[in-house]
């Protein structure tokens, strides 16, 4: 059995020629591991009774001898593989599965691109010319920034680490680039034109650059206050052009530009207020300032100031800034400066992992987030570490007290000896017996739920490493009242309060069930529902889309008693406010149809609850049917499955053919 699952393992890597070619000596072990098995399968589907079967000559000294070949090929293997991820340290966040993919394709650079996204957070493809130059990268979001200079990945000789390299060092220079270009633009032509001109990353340093040096000479000439006034007046003109007709590219780039620069503005008016006359005074000094000197640009908080990290992010939106968010950022950047991790810790969805994502997207660095379990050995996170060190990337380990204590304490050595080459200044280190290239700028955080179930204390030794930030609820008023703002929305704030008030009641009032929730993210799938029905129809009175998408995602899962009650929280809230019923004629028909095929009656209420099963299905990727037994839940989702294959066979509501599998979770072992 051994040797049939190593061989199951090893089988698919050795047959590529490739691989074959660069580890010859595992090849040809390899060869003979792979004729002794095909003869002993041979010989043994001949006759398949147990004893003829297993009296083949020599049989077991075979097996003997291909499991000490197959350990050694093994062993080859992962030398070979660990040879590539010190060339190229991004590998070492890969499986070794992953890894083996990407290098058994050396002869068509196009075979790679899959792949691009674990290395490069940014880059979902690269831009190729017919004769496979590379000219640019692409983000998931198509958009689209041209390289400085041009790779051509058949000079390295079928090395793909190679040319992979080249792109990590070309993606640097053609941000910077951007970066310099879109600056000197900046003062050539009006704001509103200009930010739909260049990449989202770029346009967002690029204006952060420039408020810093604008609200800096208000600072020293006392005009805070006509300030004040221009940042209003920009505000306004970029949610003016949200409202209007956009392509999807430009809308996320808006979309997060409202997002910082309404936090700008509030600084603005806070300095104001407080009548700040010095460049030094903490106000101004604890935000989160970006300085360009014509060639690099740096980012000053308080005291840490660090580089720019010129990582292509692609083009994605940005968490509204709270004064919890810049109180996490102050704890962060100020742990940098003493070359310690930091620690967000605090109950779930209060955006410990998503704030530490977002100030690696401030600074533009790579930050990998892994999600911590009790498997986990020092090996692995060893291998983690190397690449880290080496490629001076962030990371973010979630959960982090999930592992077992033994080997915290093991890790807390690793970090340990990651931390004092930092401080020490030393461009190589020794790490677990290998020598390897520092980049000092890699940096840890971990999050973790203090007081759940299996989860561990830290040992003091970890502790020291860590800078803990206590994150508690976050202001939900206000990340709503920004983010329906970034989406066009005029009304935002009265509709802001709204929802949590929503919320708020329900959590009075309603009976508590296990699957009820009224947290951050109840209030984000509401704020996604809403933007996504503002798009479709822009003419609609505001408080008729929020009803809706406040209905659409949580009415389906309140229990019968709960209805009455939360329907009653909805019209005290929205007042007079009526909701145009859904046309679901053909699709009524279609389901009636399907309940008489499979002899059921068609129930009023069974019928209300498959279309909220469809409903959801539209708002959420997943979902979850809960209810007594026979209370026809899996006849709801068949009766939908049948419906709506009906309907696409009629060529109606432009719906799709539907297939479902169905998995018994007994069937699975953990």
């Amino acid at each position: 059995l051994k040797c049939q699952a190593t061989w199951l393992y090893l089988e698919p890597i050795f047959s590529s020629p490739d691989i074959n070619a660069q580890m010859p000596e595992e090849g040809r072990k390899f060869g003979i591991v792979d004729s002794y098995w095909r003869d002993i399968m041979t010989e043994a589907v001949k006759d398949t009774h147990v004893l003829i079967a297993t009296a083949q000559p020599n049989m077991l000294g075979r097996l003997r001898e291909s499991n000490v070949l197959l350990e050694e090929i093994q062993k080859g293997l992962n030398d070979y593989l660990e040879k590539k991820r010190l060339y190229f340290p991004r590998f070492f966040f890969l499986s070794n599965d992953e890894l083996l993919e990407i290098l058994s394709e050396t002869k068509d650079p196009m075979r790679v691109q899959p792949h691009l996204k674990k290395c490069f957070e940014g880059i979902a493809k690269l831009e190729f010319t017919d004769d496979q130059v590379i000219t640019g990268m692409i983000s998931s979001e198509k958009e689209i920034v041209p390289f400085t200079k041009r790779i051509i990945p058949a000079q390295a000789k079928g090395m793909v680490e190679k040319w992979l390299l080249q792109v990590q060092e070309i993606m640097i220079s053609s941000v910077r680039k951007v970066i310099a270009e879109s600056y000197t633009a900046y003062t050539e032509m009006p704001r509103k034109k200009w930010v739909l001109e260049w990449p989202g990353q770029t346009v967002i340093a690029t204006s952060s650059i420039y408020w810093t040096s604008e609200v800096t000479a208000a600072i020293q000439e006392g005009g805070l206050k006509k300030y004040l006034e221009i940042s209003n007046r920009q505000i306004d003109d970029i949610v003016a052009l949200v409202r209007g007709k956009l392509e999807m590219g430009a809308r996320l780039t808006l979309g997060a530009l409202v997002v910082i620069d309404v936090h700008a503005r509030d600084v603005v008016e806070k300095l104001a207020n407080d009548n700040v006359s010095d460049t030094n005074a903490f106000d101004w000094i604890s935000q989160l300032r970006y300085y360009f000197d014509g060639a690099d640009t740096q980012v000053h908080m308080i005291t840490t100031e660090l580089g720019y990290g010129y990582e292509y992010l692609g083009n994605t939106g940005r968490l509204v800034i709270t004064p919890l968010t810049d109180r996490c950022y102050r704890t962060l950047m100020g742990a940098m400066k003493l070359n310690l991790g930091g620690a967000p810790e605090g109950p779930a969805g209060t955006g410990k992992t998503e704030t530490s994502k977002d100030l690696a997207k401030a600074i533009a660095k790579q930050c990998v987030v892994f999600n911590c379990s009790d498997g986990l050995d020092f090996k692995a996170m060893g291998k983690f570490f190397k690449g880290l060190a080496q490629a001076g990337a962030w990371a973010c380990f979630d959960e982090f007290n999930r592992i077992e204590l033994e080997v915290l304490s093991v890790i807390a050595q690793q970090i340990h000896s990651i931390q004092t080459a930092i401080s020490m200044g030393l461009k190589r280190f020794v790490f677990e017996g290998t020598d390897l290239e520092l980049d000092p700028s890699c940096t840890i955080f971990i999050t973790m739920n203090p007081g759940y179930a299996g989860r561990q204390e830290l040992p003091d030794n970890l502790k020291v490493l860590f800078r803990t930030v206590a994150m508690m609820v976050p202001d939900y008023a206000m990340i709503g009242e920004i983010s329906l703002y970034s989406m066009g929305f005029q009304d935002a704030r009265s509709l802001a309060i709204k929802i949590v008030a929503t919320y708020r009641l329900c959590s009075e009032q309603l009976s508590s069930q296990h699957h009820y929730d009224y947290g951050m993210r109840a209030v984000k799938s509401v704020l996604t529902a809403a933007g996504n029905l503002k798009l479709k129809y822009p003419e609609e009175d505001e408080r008729v889309l929020l009803l809706r998408a406040i209905l659409d995602v949580n009415l389906a899962k309140f229990l019968a008693q709960d209805i009455p009650l939360f329907r009653g929280i909805i019209s005290d809230l929205f007042p007079g406010v009526v909701l145009p019923e859904p046309d679901y004629a053909q699709f009524l028909d279609a389901v009636k149809d399907n309940m008489k095929k499979r002899n059921l009656q068609p129930h009023d209420w069974h019928i209300e609850k498959i279309t909220q099963v469809y409903e959801m299905m539209l708002v959420r990727h997943g979902f979850m049917i809960v209810g007594d037994p026979m209370g026809g839940k899996t006849m709801a989702y068949k009766v939908l499955a049948g419906a709506l294959t009906d309907l696409h066979a009629a060529g109606l509501m432009n719906e799709n053919n539907v297939l479902y599998k169905i998995i018994n979770p007994k069937a699975i072992t953990m």
